[in-house]
């Protein structure tokens, strides 16, 4: 997967999600998830970046992600410092890069498999409001019981909802207090109504 030179900002929020080719099964077993699970919180400690949902499915994974702010590139000066992921990558890039890369080396292995099992580059979308954001949560962690995996939230346990409050917590970003446990229980109860609502490229 080729880094992402453009378009990801620091201290913003942005929904990043991918697929595997051919809608394909990628995720088969707890070892396969957990395996997955582990090259994230390895990945985002390496790049900096924040993670403040995720959703692991059989086929297709979705994260709520914040690019690390750029004052920490100590060695860009001026006004290159303001747009320094769009000259050197973006942290959020490098991090799906490096997460993609490592689960298809460990698919590939385990399989018997070869070349690519993800559907070309990562999307992501800009969350411009607290509102929006507020659905993104919501439907990032509900997105188990919108593709008919469970009928409860608390059935799948690859997703951010019973770590979320904790999660949030230690990721806010400019001090933006945007949920808290009691609104993102309310946030969840509408959702669980209106999920299919949410406008996306693709689920």
């Amino acid at each position: 997967m080729k880094t992402q030179k453009v378009g990801i900002f620091p201290n913003s929020f942005y929904h990043v999600y991918n697929r595997a080719t051919e809608k394909r099964t990628i995720f088969y077993t707890e070892k396969d998830y957990n395996r997955f699970l582990e090259k994230v919180f390895f990945y985002r400690d390496i790049t900096g970046i924040k993670i403040l949902s995720y959703a692991i499915l059989p086929n297709h994974f979705h994260f709520l992600l914040t690019e690390p702010d750029t004052s920490e590139v100590s060695h860009v000066r001026g006004d290159y410092k303001d747009n320094v992921n769009q000259y050197f990558g973006s942290k959020i890039a490098k991090f799906m890069s490096l997460l993609s890369n490592s689960y298809t080396r460990f698919f590939n292995e385990k399989h018997e498999h070869s070349g690519r099992i993800f559907e070309g580059k990562f999307k992501s979308k800009f969350i411009k409001d607290d509102i929006y954001l507020q659905s993104i949560v919501a439907y990032i962690n509900l997105n188990p019981v919108k593709h008919k995996l469970v009928k409860n939230i608390e059935d799948w346990p690859y997703t951010s909802h019973f770590e979320l409050s904790d999660i949030i917590n230690k990721n806010i970003v400019n001090n933006r207090d945007f949920l808290d446990k009691k609104e993102y229980i309310n946030i969840i109860k509408q959702n669980l109504k209106k999920i299919k609502s949410v406008d996306l490229e693709f689920d």
